[in-house]
């Protein structure tokens, strides 16, 4: 994380945390962010741990979001961290059938995307600090999964607030589904053409590595930021790696297929929260 010196007073931050905790839990939309916006990761990791320890929610893995290309350099990372909850996930383990589908709850009126990901099963605890991630990360991963991750928040235009704002809302998710694993997957993924589809229509494809510097990148930057926030990363925990495709915007009613070649389609479709 960056060393930008936070913005935000401590009541502002316990005020944003409290009104957005009390939107998601209540399925209520905003209009818009409600308060100042946090500008500093700082602040933005300061609203979800406080938010964090306000839930009573089982926390089942991590997602790791995007920080735009125009702010890296002055934030002085590239990604960003955030928890995904027991609740909102489902571990299918397996394609779905042409038929099959899972309903998934988003907040109607608010931000829903669906992005195609590899999801990383970890295959040991990694307490903070007990890791270097230069000497690289792959022993960590136990299996990988083909999977979606649903971004969703009360807040319709959070991306726009810029990455500590969607830092201070659990990072925009609203759950994950696993799919199939991917068998020899360290050697396959440049090849698996994934595919995105809402309502039967063609949104974009991509290779399975296409995100930046690979997933094993993407897995030793949340093992880091674990670290400095003193998380300790559990084993059978699931990493939601990055969207291989884009951040696909939707609405509910729709519906959304995501094809990761061999290892086959899961289907989703999106209802009111």
């Amino acid at each position: 994380m960056s060393s930008t010196t936070p913005l935000l007073t401590n009541d502002e931050i316990h005020q944003l945390s409290a009104t957005l905790v009390a939107a998601r839990n209540t399925g209520r939309t905003l209009n818009k962010y409600p308060g100042s916006v946090p500008a500093t990761l700082e602040d933005g990791y300061a609203i979800q741990d406080l938010s964090l320890k306000a839930s009573t929610e089982e926390i089942v893995g991590w997602k790791i979001g995007m920080v735009p290309p125009e702010l890296r350099a002055a934030m002085q990372v590239d990604r960003l961290m955030a928890p995904v909850f027991k609740s909102l996930s489902h571990i299918v383990g397996k394609a779905h059938d042409h038929d099959e589908k899972i309903a998934m709850p988003v907040f109607d009126g608010g931000f829903i995307a669906v992005e195609a990901e590899l999801i990383l099963e970890l295959a040991e605890d990694i307490a903070p600090g007990s890791v270097n991630t230069a000497d690289g990360v792959e022993q960590y991963v136990k299996a990988a999964y083909a999977g979606i991750e649903i971004a969703s928040s009360p807040v319709p235009d959070l991306n726009d607030y810029g990455p500590a704002a969607i830092i201070s809302d659990f990072g925009n998710n609203n759950g994950m589904i696993v799919g199939a694993p991917i068998e020899n997957w360290q050697s396959k993924l440049a090849g698996i053409k994934t595919q995105v589809f809402i309502n039967g229509a063609l949104i974009n494809a991509a290779p399975a590595n296409n995100v930046l510097n690979g997933q094993m990148a993407a897995l030793a930057y949340i093992i880091d930021c674990a670290a400095q926030r003193g998380i300790t990363l559990k084993a059978g925990e699931f990493i939601c790696s990055g969207a291989i495709t884009g951040v696909h915007e939707t609405v509910v009613g729709a519906t959304s297929t995501v094809s990761f070649g061999e290892a086959g389609k899961l289907n989703v479709e999106f209802v009111a929260i």
